[in-house]
């Protein structure tokens, strides 16, 4: 290697070197950044001083209304079906005890009139002999064949006073043949269908005019002044609801008009919302009726529960913890859920006189502090 070309390499290392000594020198002359640190902030949050009380046990639920009652009206007897005092029509309305309709056979009629004449006839050849072999019955026989009639049900039995007058009885038919025509008496009641509860008929299968047989289906009729209402509560608020317990149930409106009464609680819990159902009985009025379908509120009075504080349902986070308020920060607590309705949840295990939050709080960092709400 010639000098001239030795000595331009070195020149260039020579440049190199200081280049990077030069840099490093600025560089150690360059402060760094100062790094701010975050500045402590105050939030204010909405909070409750723990006060253990008996608070009630109110519990909130909806459903729809049905009827109390619905039955299908079938005919146990055979004829011709015809209207009573009111048309036999779907939408007509009928009080307890009133005929819905009949089931008229006039040759059953005449059959019957038939059996209780032959039975005068029987008991009439019956009585000289009672007369006879019984003197001390004989009076009681006569009043009860002077009651019988051939258009009329038959009268109560005389008292049989002994054995002898009992087989003498039986042995003329006397008893085989009242109890025979007692037995189509029962069945000539059951061509009148009654009404067993204020209601109205639904809808009708068979129109008047038609044949019927026993077992016909003739309509659905359902109770109009009475109805049920089946809400789902809890399965951890069950306990506190007895049957027979107050129930305050509103519109969609929220207008009180109806007062209810738990009839009954459900043994079967349903696995998806793990509810059990409640059912309750509510009166209809003429003011402010009800109707099939319904959707209501109710409000069951349960009983009241002791030592608890009331807190939102929000304010409670990873199912069983709050925060508390202490020296301005927040301090997770876990605690027990007594009992909840649609907004409120009834809690323990905090420290009396210590601070609940009542409100959800996100973003807490070290530096946050917080203040009560006053």
């Amino acid at each position: 290697m010639s000098r001239k070309r030795a000595l331009n390499l070195l020149t260039i290392v020579a440049i190199v070197i200081g280049g990077y000594l030069l840099f490093s020198f600025f560089k150690s002359l360059k402060k760094p950044p100062r790094v701010a640190l975050p500045q402590k902030a105050v939030r204010m949050v909405h909070t409750k001083p723990v006060e253990f009380k008996t608070l009630p046990g109110t519990i909130e639920s909806s459903g729809r209304v049905v009827a109390f009652n619905e039955i299908t009206i079938s005919s146990e007897v055979s004829g011709r079906l015809a209207n009573a005092n009111k048309l036999f029509k779907a939408g007509t309305s009928y009080q307890k005890g009133e005929v819905i309709a009949r089931v008229e056979n006039e040759e059953f009629l005449f059959q019957l009139r038939a059996q209780r004449s032959r039975f005068m006839q029987n008991l009439a050849a019956s009585l000289a002999d009672v007369k006879i072999d019984y003197p001390e019955s004989y009076d009681r026989w006569l009043k009860f064949f002077e009651k019988v009639e051939s258009d009329k049900n038959l009268p109560d039995l005389p008292e049989i006073k002994n054995s002898k007058e009992r087989i003498f009885l039986a042995a003329r038919n006397v008893l085989n043949d009242y109890y025979s025509i007692k037995g189509n008496e029962a069945r000539l009641e059951k061509h009148n269908i009654i009404a067993p509860f204020n209601g109205t008929l639904k809808e009708v299968s068979m129109q008047v005019g038609s044949v019927v047989n026993m077992g016909t289906r003739l309509g659905t009729f359902t109770r109009t002044d009475l109805f049920e209402l089946e809400v789902p509560v809890a399965s951890e608020n069950i306990n506190i609801i007895k049957a027979g317990m107050n129930v305050t149930i509103k519109n969609k409106q929220g207008e009180n008009f109806w007062t209810g009464t738990v009839d009954r609680l459900a043994d079967v819990m349903n696995s998806a919302t793990q509810s059990l159902s409640v059912y309750i009985s509510i009166p209809s009025n003429t003011q402010h009726p009800l109707y099939d379908g319904m959707y209501l509120s109710a409000e069951i009075e349960g009983a009241e529960i002791n030592n608890v504080i009331g807190i939102p349902r929000d304010a409670i986070f990873n199912d069983n913890h709050v925060n508390i308020l202490v020296d301005n920060k927040l301090v997770k607590k876990t605690i027990e859920k007594v009992f909840f309705n649609n907004e409120t949840v009834y809690i323990q295990g905090l420290e009396q006189g210590s601070k609940v939050v009542t409100e959800p709080i996100l973003g807490i960092t070290d530096y946050l502090e917080f203040e009560s709400i006053k």
